[in-house]
């Protein structure tokens, strides 16, 4: 019996009647919802036909009463496009994707194309992705020249990355040409550096990422105060020395700090290191306000044994309080679970984070940089019963670690 699937959400739209009347719009959407809940297909015909009507209406009569009619299209065009996406119909979803825009503001608009662009990047046609992507930053602004640059980088696709860096770096000599706010353009040319130095990592040109990151830090207080920019990825593909050289220095972030200069000694071998930094990670005092370090704060627990539940039970109360959650709080869980050896709900909660994952189209498997914990923390036996969930799990961590120099 397939698991129920985690719909976006399932609720009244707003503005509508204490009691849903049969056939209204509102209760049809929330039909179409629960059907998805369901994983039952006759929720796409429900949902299109819903949309379609909707789409037809004059935009008058759709933006009246606070723009009732626009908010419940939108809705079921979200519901209906991660529903398609999971069951691998791009092209209906992407049909959807391409009236929202239409129907979207400007500035919303282009959120749309860039979801048309993670589809067709997770259906496989990675040259029109590229494209969409392309043509989003020539009418855009830096930003989405970042965006392409770090989609070509998960793709592996250098030869992308190198030459969207390049135009972004023509982008920032143009604004950078029209400011006069000098802490504007040092923090431009540190978002640049951001770039360089993540293509020269995927390049394994080692030093050049260093100069980089360090010219970030340098120039822009926000890179100075969040070096984990830089040295969540040196740890993850096995850089340890220059990553402790920039968890050195992160003074902001203790729990993050703490938790990643510990997996870089316990990747070299040095467990009694590792446990003195994860533990005095997790001595330290949590802020009383803004948000705390999650994943690092259940990883700790985690790489410790966990043995009180406590990074587990974390997980599970944060669960119980999300409405979206994201597919990396279901790994924890499934993580979690299977670290105490209950393999039904490890799976449970795996599958989740995938159906997650994949409706949202952010990959249809969990990325390598999730396996790389499992591959830590659980026996070699269990791992070909946990690999289905993650891309490139059959890479282990000793393949994909660089000898330090």
């Amino acid at each position: 019996m397939p698991e129920p699937m985690t719909p976006s959400r399932i609720t009244q739209p707003p503005g509508a009647p204490a009691t849903l009347i049969k056939g209204s719009w509102e209760e049809k959407l929330i039909r179409g919802q629960k059907l998805i809940a369901a994983q039952n297909d006759d929720a796409i015909g429900l949902l299109q036909s819903l949309i379609d009507r909707l789409a037809n209406l004059p935009e008058s009569q759709r933006r009246a009463a606070n723009q009732r009619l626009d908010r419940i299209l939108l809705q079921a065009i979200t519901d209906l496009v991660f529903y398609l996406t999971y069951r691998d119909r791009y092209a209906e979803a992407l049909a959807n994707t391409t009236l929202a825009e239409r129907l979207s503001a400007p500035e919303h608009g282009v959120v749309w194309q860039q979801h048309s662009a993670a589809l067709l990047l997770q259906s496989g046609d990675l040259d029109a992705a590229f494209a969409l992507l392309d043509r989003i930053a020539r009418e855009g602004d830096f930003t989405h020249w970042h965006d392409l640059v770090m989609s070509a980088l998960r793709h592996h696709r250098l030869d992308i990355a190198q030459a969207a860096l390049d135009e972004a770096e023509r982008a920032v000599n143009r604004v950078i040409a029209t400011l006069d706010n000098e802490p504007e353009i040092r923090q431009t040319r540190a978002q640049l550096a951001y770039l360089k130095a993540h293509v020269a990592l995927e390049q394994d040109k080692i030093e050049e990422c260093m100069a980089w990151a360090q010219y970030a830090m340098t120039t822009s207080d926000f890179f100075s105060s969040n070096p984990g920019y830089f040295y969540v990825q040196l740890v993850h593909r096995g850089y340890y020395r220059e990553a402790l050289t920039l968890i050195h220095h992160d003074q902001t972030n203790p729990m993050r700090a703490g938790f990643w200069g510990g997996l870089a000694f316990y990747r070299r071998g040095e467990q009694e290191q590792a446990e003195q930094r994860w533990r005095q990670a997790l001595r330290a005092p949590l802020p009383d306000e803004g948000t705390v370090d999650f994943l690092e704060f259940v990883m700790a627990h985690y790489y410790l044994g966990d043995k009180e539940g406590r990074g587990l039970a974390s997980v599970l109360d944060d669960l119980r309080q999300q409405q979206d959650v994201a597919f990396g709080q279901l790994f924890l869980a499934g993580l979690g679970w299977a670290l105490r050896n209950d393999r039904t709900a490890a799976h449970s909660n795996f599958r989740l984070a995938v159906m997650r994952s994949k409706s949202t189209a952010s990959g249809r498997l969990l990325p390598h940089f999730w396996w790389a914990f499992c591959a830590d923390l659980l026996p070699a036996s269990e791992h070909d019963d946990y690999a289905r969930y993650f891309a490139d799990a059959t890479s282990t961590r000793a393949e994909k670690t660089i000898q330090e120099k």
